[in-house]
């Protein structure tokens, strides 16, 4: 018999190994429902945790049943965690970190005390416009045009017949219009007319300027800071807030925030942008406007007119309210053009508001929405983000030169320049 099928020597200890299982065998563990169990436990932690951020998200979203949906599920929740002081630690984290606490059962509107006073505000801020301001008006003409529908970027849930006011503002160029260079636009996009006012800026003493707006500002701000900058007399910050305006107060308090700036900051000039988020469903007097319906523009013109307000309070201060540019999608564009047309109206009323008109600036050769536009050489120059909606870095520098060209207007930027 060869080696290898000799019986196996039981002198021979066997090798140590793991130890045989059979069916008697059985281990300690932990069985899957606990698991699951546990998970449930922790994700509903998690959630009252959290509650007040989630019914928080619930009210932010456009009027709707998909936000009525919402609000009334995480609302007894939200109520069932506060009774019990399980949103607190999220409350003391925020509080912390200096993130912003908000009451999600707060509903005070910052604009439904505000424009209550605005009549008499006008007339003290008139009355105390110094001597040397030139006043730049933008008239207002003809009714507002019929908004054509909803596109995804704005989804509203609202339905019906829309109010109708107002005519068009501007001049359109149509196909085979010549297109304005860039450079050109100063002047004509805005009614400010060149002028000087009583104070001058030097590197000594610069001009302080706040630009400050929705995601259209994230695209030029910093452009533009950069620019002011460089000019040696000014001293030029930025801030935006995504997704913000001035339909939805409940998303971002910008007449508060302004009222921060305007106070901590006191900016000689400001520059901003708003719109782009506002054509949806407001608030008024606790009733659901629908958009573009004859209570929602009363609403939004005083809610524009009361922005406009709050930073020309002090006499000597500039304000520079930008339109938005031309869109691709046609049915925004329509949606904008009546948001400018409000704007333009309201600095139509006020002094040292001055409006300015940005579409001619980005159309394309064909006198519609482009992406590639003819700068000053007559280059084709992409000044478009893929969206439609924003401004590419071209555009933005664009823009700001506008901007800055228009604040020149108004005030004497070459007096203290370095050569």
């Amino acid at each position: 018999m060869t080696a290898s099928h000799a019986p196996p020597d039981p002198r021979i200890t066997p090798s140590a190994g793991p130890p045989r299982l059979d069916a008697t065998d059985r281990r300690t563990g932990v069985a899957a429902g606990r698991v699951l169990a546990a998970g449930a436990l922790g994700l509903l932690l998690a959630i009252m945790l959290n509650s007040q951020q989630l019914l928080r998200e619930a009210q932010q979203k456009p009027f709707g049943w998909e936000r009525d949906a919402s609000v009334a599920v995480w609302e007894p929740v939200e109520g069932t965690s506060s009774a019990v002081g399980l949103h607190l630690p999220r409350l003391w984290a925020d509080e912390a970190l200096g993130h912003s606490v908000t009451d999600p059962g707060a509903t005070t509107d910052p604009f439904a005390s505000a424009v209550v006073g605005d009549a008499a505000g006008d007339a003290a801020v008139a009355d105390s416009t110094p001597t040397g301001v030139v006043v730049a008006d933008t008239p207002a003409t003809g009714p507002v045009g019929t908004n054509s529908g909803d596109t995804p970027a704005l989804a509203d849930q609202t339905t019906g017949a829309e109010a109708t006011v107002g005519g068009t503002i501007g001049t359109e160029l149509t196909a085979g219009d010549e297109q304005p260079a860039l450079g050109t636009l100063g002047d004509t996009a805005t009614s400010a007319p060149p002028t000087s006012v009583p104070w001058f800026p030097t590197p000594a003493d610069p001009l302080q300027l706040s630009i400050m707006g929705d995601s259209m500002v994230q695209f030029f701000g910093k452009t533009m800071v950069g620019l002011a900058n460089d000019t040696g007399v000014i001293d030029a910050s930025t801030e935006h807030e995504l997704a913000s305006g001035l339909s939805r107060p409940d998303f971002y308090d910008w007449p508060t925030r302004i009222v921060e700036v305007m106070a901590g900051e006191d900016p000689d000039a400001v520059v901003l942008m708003f719109g782009g988020n506002d054509a949806q469903a407001i608030v008024v007097d606790g009733q659901i406007a629908r958009r573009f319906s004859e209570s929602w523009l009363q609403e939004y013109s005083a809610r524009v007119g009361h922005i406009m307000d709050l930073v020309t309070t002090d006499p000597e201060r500039i304000l520079i309210w930008v339109g938005q540019p031309i869109m691709e999608d046609p049915e925004y564009d329509s949606r904008m053009q009546r948001v400018n047309e409000v704007f333009a109206a309201e600095a139509a009323e006020r002094d040292r508001v001055h409006y300015v008109e940005i579409r001619d600036l980005f159309r394309g050769p064909n006198g519609t929405f482009s992406r590639y536009v003819a700068d000053a050489d007559g280059q084709l120059t992409d000044v478009r983000l893929t969206d439609g909606v924003h401004l590419s870095t071209i555009g933005g520098r664009w823009l700001s030169e506008v901007l800055l060209d228009q604040l020149g207007l108004v005030v004497d930027l070459t007096s203290g320049a370095p050569s």
